[in-house]
């Protein structure tokens, strides 16, 4: 049946391209009509059969094609925009925060996101820093941090009464509750 064959095409080696042109012509029309979720499984699934030669060229591609946008927000935002969602940092996330590049050590080691974390904990630094001096109070909140007292789980475990006793002896266990 004639229906169903191939239209002619002109013979020789340009056959095979005009040939290969009309079917990414009827794939491109087909995925115009595609639903998102359609043209993305296509998608999936091409690239799923693509060689690692061929995904570095997507890549490479999409690179090209696609804006930039993992841009570094502290270089974007106004400082005391990036300062503010800095504040919700822990001290740890900080220091580690600091570590980043120089311009985020700059801003995680400003004064004024350490002092919230050593006044309400009555860390006060004990002399005025100067006009210029840099990062004093994350000295000052690491200085504390480090000469604490911490029982590890470990040791917070040998420092629990014996379950046998009926009653906690010590004051500083009194709050735990006793068996």
């Amino acid at each position: 049946d004639m229906r169903y064959s191939p239209p002619p095409l002109a013979k020789g080696p340009h056959m095979f391209v005009q040939l290969f042109e009309k079917r990414v012509g009827l794939v491109l029309r087909w995925f115009s009509l595609w639903t998102d979720r359609q043209r993305k499984h296509l998608l999936h699934s091409l690239l799923a059969q693509c060689t690692s030669s061929q995904l570095k060229y997507c890549r490479d591609l999409l690179i090209e094609t696609l804006p930039v946008t993992r841009v570094d927000f502290t270089t974007v935002l106004p400082r005391f925009l990036s300062l503010y969602v800095l504040s919700f940092l822990s001290p740890r996330d900080l220091s580690s925060a600091a570590q980043v590049c120089w311009n985020w050590r700059v801003l995680a080691e400003q004064d004024c996101l350490w002092v919230s974390r050593c006044v309400p904990k009555g860390w006060f630094l004990p002399y005025n820093p100067a006009e210029k001096e840099y990062g004093a109070w994350k000295k000052h909140y690491v200085s504390c941090v480090s000469t604490l007292d911490w029982l590890t789980p470990r040791e917070l475990l040998y420092a629990l009464p014996d379950p046998s006793l009926t009653s906690c002896t010590t004051p500083l266990l009194s709050s735990l509750s006793c068996v």
